[in-house]
Formats: C-alpha cells, sequence, structure tokens
C-alpha cells in the first residue's frame, strides 16, 4: 500500500503547487496532467499482468532457450487426469495453479499432480473476479485457504501464487509479502478459458513464445471461461511439439525460475 499512497501524495502535492503557484489556464491543464498520469499509474498497476509496481511477479526467464508450461483454474475431474496423460506421454513437467475449493473437493487429484512429477501453485479460494479489487482482509483469506487446501491435499504449503485474470492490487502485494509467496504471470496465454479451436490455441503459443517464457493454458474448466477443455487437451500435443520444433527445451516452472515450489 505504501507505493499507492506515495502515487497519490505526489499527484495532490502536483495539482496543489500547479494550481497555486501557476496561471490559468496553463495551472489546469499541468493539473490534470498530474492526475491523469497518477491514474494511468495506478491502473497499469493493476490491469497490467506482468508488472511489478504493487506485487515483484515473474514472468520471463531471460537468457534460458526454454519455457514452461503453466496450467490454471483446476482441479477438474474430467480434464485435469486428460492433460496429465498428455505430459506424461510427452515428458513435460508443468506447474498447476489450482483454486482452493475445487483443491478441497479434489485432493487425490492434487496427490496425482505432483506424483507424476509437477508442481501446485496458490490461484486463489475462489477464483471470483472481484478479490483482484478486495483489501488485505478477504485477500488474506483466499489466498490463505487456498494454499492451506493444497497442504491438506499433499502435505505442502506452495510459495508460488498466479492472481485471477492476472490482475493485482496494492493490498495483494502486501498480503504476499507476509505470506513469503511469489507471483506469477504469463509471457503468452492460449486464451483456451474462451473457447476457439485446437489449431488457433496452438498456433497462438507455439508462435508468439519467446525463449524464458511462461505459457498460460487452463485444465479447470468454468470459472468465467467456458464449460469445455476439449480443445486445449487437443491443442497440447501440437504446442509441445511445435515448441520443441523451434529449438525450446521445456522445464518446470520452478527450475526455470530458479525459485521454490512450495515454503
Amino acid at each position: 500500500m505504501a507505493k499507492a499512497l506515495a502515487i497519490k501524495i505526489l499527484a495532490v502535492a502536483g495539482v496543489f503547487f500547479a494550481l497555486w503557484f501557476g496561471s490559468p489556464p496553463v495551472s489546469s491543464i499541468v493539473a490534470s496532467a498530474v492526475v491523469a498520469v497518477a491514474l494511468a499509474l495506478l491502473l497499469w498497476g493493476v490491469f497490467d499482468v506482468n508488472s511489478s509496481l504493487w506485487a515483484p511477479t515473474f514472468w520471463r526467464a531471460q537468457g534460458k532457450q526454454a519455457i514452461a508450461l503453466t496450467f490454471d483454474d483446476g482441479p477438474d475431474e474430467q480434464f485435469t487426469p486428460r492433460v496429465l496423460e498428455i505430459l506424461a506421454r510427452e515428458k513435460v513437467q508443468a506447474a498447476f495453479f489450482v483454486v482452493g475449493a475445487r483443491a478441497s473437493a479434489k485432493p487425490e487429484l492434487l496427490r496425482a499432480i505432483v506424483a507424476a512429477g509437477h508442481i501446485v501453485g496458490n490461484h486463489s479460494n475462489s477464483h471470483a473476479w472481484n478479490i483482484n479489487f478486495a483489501l488485505h482482509g478477504r485477500l488474506r483469506r483466499e489466498i490463505t485457504a487456498c494454499s492451506e487446501a493444497v497442504k491438506a491435499a499433499i502435505g505442502r504449503m506452495p510459495a508460488l501464487y498466479r492472481a485471477p485474470f492476472g490482475f493485482k492490487n496494492p493490498a495483494l502485494g502486501d498480503v504476499l509479502a507476509e505470506q513469503g509467496l511469489a507471483c506469477v504471470g504469463w509471457q503468452v496465454r492460449g486464451f483456451d478459458a474462451l473457447g476457439g479451436t485446437p489449431e488457433g490455441i496452438a498456433r497462438r503459443l507455439v508462435l508468439k513464445a519467446k525463449a524464458g517464457g511462461i505459457l498460460l493454458l487452463h485444465d479447470g474448466a468454468g470459472l468465467q471461461g467456458t464449460s469445455d477443455r476439449s480443445a486445449t487437451l487437443a491443442a497440447l500435443p501440437m504446442i509441445i511439439e511445435g515448441l520443441r520444433a523451434r529449438g525450446f527445451e521445456f522445464k518446470r516452472l520452478d527450475d526455470l525460475l530458479e525459485k521454490p515450489a512450495y515454503l
């Protein structure tokens, strides 16, 4: 919250000095510009998924000819096991950012994820869209509940967090720092939560992926997205083949970032 407060104080001070010491109409123009810049900075911190203004956010590992696959919104009893089958066949390890309420309902799926060599991250407890605009109390409850659901299932607390929709606010940065969690964004997403064809999903990731990039797909259905992940399942082998053809190596997220997966 300190950064947000500092921006607001500087904006108020700028407006005051512009209006007090300036002469109309220039003073009004300068004051308006100060307000616009401050507002743009605050909104950039919220809506840019890879902005580190409110919380240090990791979305790409520079200097590595490798990429990491990540999956959001699970565990899903229909689609998560099928994603695991494909990853096992292709010998790729991934990260699964799970929703706490779903993890509590299907802890055996989290155990299957870890048994297959993948890692589990925190994706909030409810995935409600409005938690991105909540204050400390609600964010703390959301993140803590998800971490506890993960621990109940696999015996370990996640160290990596991804915000629903990637949005962040000043309170989130405070809560993540309190709990020792690192925030993870993405370099390119498949937009598979919104539907699309397997070919379209695969093409987007294969063409747009960059060295060191973190790639986002979804194994969980619903949660403000479509209810079918069949296109993701069909696209996944094409994505893996296409990225390997480009010379990329697949690394598990914690290995790519050189950060621990668990606390």
